[in-house]
């Protein structure tokens, strides 16, 4: 089972790395003011989580546990890579969806892990988990 804290860490993990997939995506795509508008509403939603759930930690005496430097520098190669490929906004929002439905996959599994402790906790990762499939329509628009 997961504690609060452990589901805490996984959402702000889960919005940090969403804010680095965005940051990484938008420096590569190419004419495409519509993408990178939508983008930004989403990078501005993971940030919302991301304070909150880095908040309640805090609020728990819990340090935060963000990704790693590796982590960040292998997705920042790999979209590099594939945008340098096709940078396009058909190809952006495909790697966007995949990102997003690997959110949503091990959202639904933490959630199914959690043992539910605090109400406020599984608002927040029910939260993220709707995000997460928001962005994943908004983004299904572009392909």
């Amino acid at each position: 089972m997961i504690n609060d804290v452990e589901m805490l860490n996984y959402i702000l993990q889960n919005a940090e790395m969403g804010c680095q997939g965005i940051k990484n995506v938008r420096k590569g795509v190419k004419n495409s003011l519509a993408v990178d508008s939508v983008l930004c509403d989403q990078l501005v939603r993971y940030g919302k989580i991301y304070h909150v759930a880095n908040t309640m930690l805090k609020s728990r005496g819990a340090e935060a546990k963000h990704i790693s430097p590796m982590t960040k520098t292998m997705t920042k190669i790999a979209a590099q890579r594939d945008l340098k490929r096709d940078s396009s906004p058909s190809h952006a929002a495909e790697m966007m969806i995949k990102g997003n439905t690997m959110g949503v996959n091990k959202m639904v599994q933490h959630l199914r892990d959690y043992d539910r402790g605090d109400r406020n906790v599984t608002l927040l990762a029910k939260k993220m988990l709707d995000t997460e499939e928001e962005h994943i329509k908004e983004m299904r628009a572009f392909l």
